[in-house]
């Protein structure tokens, strides 16, 4: 191979611990390093590379992305990639192994292994096996499956064959060889390609005895223009014929209904479900009402109260009044408890220190442009500032996350007094409980969630954004953080707000309403060519411009248009259906059901504290996108 063919690094990940190679390699084992997958461009041959970092370059790796990074750096290099020893001749272990030598990986949790063949035995075995300290493979598999260099297994729930080829003789290997079962049964793929695959393998054979590009991506709807000029004419005549089928064999997707809002509940229909007794008849149709129209100024902080737990549907007028005077004592108990504390106690207590700390600097800043809470000494401040403490005390596990302010401030508004508003302010928490876990665990799932229904109902805005590194839908984080809080007026939020906490149509409602919102927005970001940081700063200047009305309306469109898509869809739909609330059969869940430690995957926990170091990488990701999202707020 020419050493001075040019390569093009296409993703890097820094960070990547050496958990098993081959023996030359054991001092090299846990050593954090660079790992790269890149392309001879005369060759037209990728590899996968991983050099030992140097010391500083270690020191520095709590800097980097916790994701695989796109580049475009085309340069030229003096190694070759012929064996892995012969990468040792520079001053930092390396190795290196040509992406066609791979016959599989295998991506789980932190974890990536890349298999390939042993020739005596004709069976997969270990090359090498990379544990990522600040990011997570996932998102470069997901690449390698959708530009089909790899095809996920049928069998083997994390496992996927690699499937680039390089001459025409390899091209010409059975279906059975190239493991198209497998690429057909693709979760990923389903009917579609599934349908392309079964019509057009003969096409695909005869395009590659004319040595078009290898990697059977013919059949790809959307083909990269750069891929496609190295193809012959022939091979482009057979991608449009491809394109064809994909277009008729397209998954069909329900038409979205007219959806329009209702009247709002007001005095006289609440007055209607009082029983004689004080207590409210038929909650279920009470919360059909308020998804429909919201709920009328005049009841509002009566309603709440019974959204949010603090009055219960069930109770009569005594009971309600008895347990509402019973929080008012419990409420002031616990703000005594904190106001007690002695400065010596507080010295001694860094956790409520910096509890504290936090609370003050975010009471100073939420919703000043409001008149509730505008101007010096405020004693709404103050009121505001007593609650979240007081919840502090009631909580002190979880204590107090940014955002909470955002939580309480309407709520406050709408009652005054601080009881009502601690025990509804509680009754929200409980609904949003998982946004505010330490190792946000319910955010990533919400965010993973967002992607799985975006992908189905706009496959053209999530291909753009993956196309722009953009899917981690990190830029909605605000949102999901502090529902839709900063996006909206007061008035609007209230209307927003007591929509989603009646649950109606499902528990997940508020997704519909953020794939509402990049629904309308979808030509913004792809006519304007938007990477993610402009994506993110749009979204932000989305703030106080959104129409309540019309996204809750498309946002049920949306929901019903998924129903009725999965109602009468072959496919089980498993994830689609569980975001919906829907239960879902054992038998509906095989090969995807049980939890991550119940699966039968070879991939193993390498080290326990290196995944605790993991997840708080991962965390602090979050926290950073966080950050960067809620700087750009009207404060």
């Amino acid at each position: 191979m020419d050493n001075e063919n040019a390569i093009e690094e296409i993703f890097i990940q820094h960070g990547v611990t050496l958990k098993k190679a081959s023996a030359s390699y054991i001092s090299a084992l846990d050593t954090i390093g660079v790992l790269l997958f890149g392309k001879y461009k005369k060759e037209n041959l990728h590899y996968f590379e991983w050099k030992m970092s140097e010391p500083y370059e270690i020191m520095d790796t709590d800097s980097q992305d916790s994701d695989w990074s796109l580049v475009h750096t085309g340069k030229s290099s003096d190694d070759s990639a012929n064996s892995e020893g012969d990468s040792q001749k520079s001053s930092r272990i390396t190795i290196r192994v040509l992406f066609r030598d791979l016959k599989g990986i295998e991506s789980h949790n932190t974890e990536l292994r890349l298999y390939v063949q042993d020739g005596a035995r004709k069976s997969l075995s270990v090359h090498s096996l990379y544990l990522f300290n600040h990011g997570s493979p996932r998102s470069f598999v997901d690449f390698l499956e959708r530009k089909h260099f790899v095809s996920r297994s049928k069998h083997r729930k994390h496992f996927f064959h690699c499937m680039e080829e390089t001459n025409s003789d390899k091209l010409q290997k059975s279906f059975s060889e190239l493991n198209i079962e497998d690429i057909i049964s693709q979760p990923a793929a389903g009917n579609y390609y599934s349908k392309i695959f079964a019509n057009v393998h003969h096409t695909i054979l005869s395009t590659a005895r004319q040595q078009v590009r290898p990697r059977l991506s013919h059949s790809r709807e959307n083909q990269d223009p750069e891929e496609d000029g190295e193809a012959s004419s022939n091979g482009s005549e057979n991608r449009v014929k491809s394109e064809n089928v994909s277009k008729d064999e397209r998954r069909k997707l329900a038409p979205r209904p007219e959806v329009h809002r209702g009247e709002p509940l007001d005095a006289k229909k609440w007055a209607e479900f009082h029983a004689a007794n004080g207590a409210i008849t038929d909650p279920n149709r009470v919360r059909d009402i308020i998804f429909r129209g919201g709920i009328s100024d005049d009841i509002r902080a009566e309603v709440w109260k019974y959204l949010l737990g603090l009055d219960l549907w069930e109770h009569t007028a005594a009971e309600r009044e008895a347990r509402r005077s019973s929080k008012t004592q419990e409420y002031f108990l616990m703000k005594l408890q904190w106001q007690t504390i002695t400065p010596i106690q507080e010295g001694n207590f860094t956790g409520y220190r910096e509890r504290k700390c936090q609370i003050e600097k975010d009471v100073k800043r939420t919703d000043r442009t409001y008149e509730f809470f505008a101007g010096d000494n405020n004693p709404n401040l103050v009121k505001l500032q007593d609650i979240l403490m007081t919840y502090v005390m009631y909580n002190f596990d979880l204590g107090y996350v940014q955002g909470m302010s955002d939580l309480l401030a309407p709520i406050l508004c709408l009652f005054h007094k601080q009881a009502e508003s601690f025990w509804c302010f509680v009754g929200f928490m409980q609904k949003v409980f998982n946004n505010f876990d330490i190792d946000q665990k319910g955010m990533k799932q919400q965010l993973e969630n967002l992607r799985t229904l975006l992908a189905f109902v706009n496959e053209k805005l999530y291909k753009y954004l993956t196309d722009n590194q953009s899917e981690n839908m990190y830029f909605c984080f605000r949102w999901l953080l502090v529902w839709f809080k900063r996006e909206f007026c007061n008035a609007d939020i209230m209307l927003l707000w007591e929509v989603l906490w009646t649950g109606l149509p499902c528990p997940n409602f508020h997704l519909f309403v953020c794939v509402a919102i990049l629904d309308q927005e979808m030509d913004v970001f792809i006519d304007g060519n938007f990477t993610f940081t402009d994506i993110l700063k749009h979204v932000n200047e989305l703030s106080g411009n959104l129409n309540v009305t019309a996204i809750l309306e498309q946002a049920e469109s949306i929901y019903l248009q998924v129903k009725n898509t999965i109602e009468t869809a072959k496919e089980p739909h498993v994830e689609l259906r569980k975001i919906i609330g829907e239960e879902v059969s054992p038998a509906g869940t095989s090969g995807t059901s049980g939890s991550e430690e119940d699966d039968d995957s070879c991939m193993s926990i390498v080290n326990e504290k290196s995944l605790d170091d993991q997840e708080m990488a991962i965390q602090r990701k979050i926290d950073e996108a966080c950050d960067l999202s809620m700087s750009f707020a009207l404060f």
